[in-house]
């Protein structure tokens, strides 16, 4: 199932069974006091690792100083256990941290299609190719070895690194155009990517 598409209806949980299900997660994941090595689950399902990454991310931004504070100390755990969570987490914070409902109203969205081939793209680590243009109206042809999306005011961007320019560039998701998956598969280099993106945008 592909993140916004075809989503059942979520129950409704009450703060008690919410409060309980978060004990219990951040106990299966080794922080707090009652941990337990034999919860510790063997990996977490990615669509809900990079939706608890991008809330870790907006931590900071709720006016709670107590929240944020619990947050980066999750955060910062990550480092030792999930460590391309860690770099995901601060790119998030970076350029990740803006609302939807800050979007500008005249900006054109990204194609759903485009976004459902990026998605699985990054999750497989396999690069894309496609025909850019950029805001000073110039075309280009792109194969990038896609890392991640974000959301800032200005619309969705793909952060990748760019064969052609052979650096990391961003792209906005609505200016590409034949987007299409590509041979090969980077998996082996994503980490040493996401470092190089990560000390790049100074995340």
């Amino acid at each position: 199932m592909r993140p916004g598409r075809d989503l059942p209806d979520a129950p409704m949980l009450t703060r008690r069974a919410l409060a309980r299900g978060l004990a219990a997660g951040t106990a299966a994941l080794g922080i707090g006091a009652g941990r337990s090595q034999a919860a510790i689950p063997p990996a977490m399902d990615p669509g809900l690792r990079d939706a608890a990454l991008r809330g870790l991310a907006l931590a900071g931004q709720r006016g709670d100083p107590v929240g944020a504070a619990a947050a980066q100390a999750t955060a910062a755990r990550l480092a030792e256990s999930d460590p391309e969570g860690a770099l995901l987490f601060r790119l998030y914070r970076k350029l990740d941290v803006r609302p939807a409902a800050h979007y500008r109203p005249d900006m054109p969205a990204a194609a759903e299609a485009d976004l459902a081939l990026l998605h699985d793209a990054i999750a497989a680590s396999t690069p894309v190719a496609f025909g850019y243009t950029d805001l000073h109206d110039n075309r280009s042809e792109r194969t990038v070895l896609p890392l991640a999306l974000v959301h800032p005011a200005q619309g969705v961007k793909l952060l990748a690194f760019c064969l052609q320019a052979q650096d990391f560039r961003q792209f906005f998701v609505r200016a590409m155009s034949g987007l299409a998956p590509q041979p090969g598969d980077f998996a082996a280099g994503r980490m040493a990517l996401l470092t190089g993106l990560a000390e790049k945008e100074g995340a």
